[in-house]
């Protein structure tokens, strides 16, 4: 593969990300309140959804290292836009409840809202085993720093994505189906210049064989596991329960509805590339474990501090710099001890698994928000307690591969 293509494939794959991570489920925290569902109920679906799906993740990352990453990208970013369903489907609530039978508690119009929100799950899933192993593939001396840019354009559109549903659901008449046009025109882009190398199939790995390679650093695997596991339960939890916090704040309108959560991202995106190239000059650990202890403390600054406005959207900021980098330090950190050729199976377990098991947070929410008679504040507060855990897992992180490339 040429150098040009080469190029053309990691740019292809950067902004794949930037267009998956803007739709699947990253809307539903603040489509739940526009649209006046049931916060215990939508925290229930996300959880159900997000550890379904992304307990797929190393299945993905293992047919991609079997039979290529391109068709798993094409596909997965395919799925991801059913999300912009969601929108239009708000008015018709009470018809769809007449005319779809209940099942597993859930009436018509969430059965529907569940099944849209699967398929952007799978779509997304299916996407970061592959998208991020292509971009770890991609220098080997400063793999942290691609890494980190690969994630930074997802945080990008994922930053974006409740901003922007918000306006075009609030300023279209629902309509959020409108975004397949801008969608469409990306991902046509993508499947001209997505072009990664594939290995000769005879020389591809088997799916036991990938798993058996793992086995040296299972141990080292397992650590990072719990510390992403936790980043992203805390994170998710925040995220899924600011439209209620920002408003029991007193904040403006917009700042629950997508704008703290823009910020938060912005912060992380802005920062994410200067640590992953920090990361890659002084040592992936020890970078590593200060960003989970800055992570700590912004996090509580952000729940437990009662700021105005001004002050509140500057601390989402600089508290978001801290707590959206240990994912992509730690995703970092997983591909530099494992095997090349299990790249995408590690970024699955370490972006998918984790990601799974931190999607417990929103039901943990949820029913700790319904316990607490409605008070977010204190329902933060006590979820960010397992950022003590994550800080001193973080101590048990394997000295030997803190080396610079």
């Amino acid at each position: 593969m040429g150098a040009n293509t080469t190029v053309g494939t990691f740019i292809a794959v950067v902004v794949a990300h930037s267009m998956v991570d803007f739709m699947g489920t990253s809307v539903w925290p603040v489509y739940k309140t526009l649209a006046g569902l049931d916060v215990t109920k939508a925290g229930w679906i996300a959880t159900i959804i997000g550890m379904s799906g992304t307990a797929l993740q190393p299945l993905f990352g293992l047919i991609a290292d079997r039979f290529g990453p391109r068709r798993v990208i094409l596909l997965g970013g395919l799925l991801t836009s059913f999300a912009l369903l969601l929108g239009p489907l708000a008015d018709y609530q009470s018809a769809l409840d007449r005319r779809l039978p209940t099942l597993f508690g859930l009436s018509g119009f969430y059965l529907v809202v569940f099944v849209i929100l699967a398929a952007g799950r799978l779509g997304q899933d299916m996407f970061h085993p592959s998208g991020a192993g292509l971009a770890g593939r991609f220098s080997s001396r400063r793999g942290s720093m691609f890494l980190a840019v690969f994630i930074a354009m997802g945080s990008i559109g994922f930053g974006f994505s409740q901003i922007v549903f918000r306006s075009v659901y609030n300023n279209f008449g629902h309509h959020t189906e409108i975004l397949f046009v801008p969608v469409a025109i990306l991902w046509v882009f993508v499947w001209l210049r997505c072009r990664p190398a594939e290995a000769p199939y005879s020389e591809r790995i088997s799916v036991i064989g990938s798993l058996r390679s793992l086995r040296p650093v299972a141990r080292q695997i397992l650590v990072l596991f719990l510390i992403l596991s936790i980043s992203s339960g805390v994170l998710t939890g925040l995220f899924f329960l600011m439209p209620e916090f920002a408003q029991e704040r007193g904040y403006p309108a917009w700042l629950g509805q997508g704008g703290a959560f823009g910020l938060i991202v912005f912060g992380a995106t802005v920062f994410m590339v200067p640590m992953g190239y920090l990361a890659d000059r002084i040592g992936r650990r020890r970078t590593l474990i200060a960003m989970m202890i800055l992570s700590a403390m912004s996090y509580h600054a952000i729940v437990r501090l009662p700021l105005p406005a001004p002050a509140f959207v500057s601390l989402c900021i600089v508290g978001g710099a801290f707590l959206g980098t240990v994912n992509p330090l730690g995703v970092a950190f997983g591909q530099r001890i494992a095997p090349p050729k299990n790249m995408s199976i590690v970024s699955a377990v370490l972006m998918g698994w984790a990601w799974c098991l931190g999607s417990i947070a929103p039901s943990i929410v949820g029913e700790l928000y319904q316990y607490l008679d409605h008070n977010a504040s204190k329902t933060l507060e006590l979820l960010g307690s397992a950022n003590v855990l994550m800080v001193m897992i973080g101590f048990l992180l394997p000295k030997v591969t803190d080396n610079v490339d």
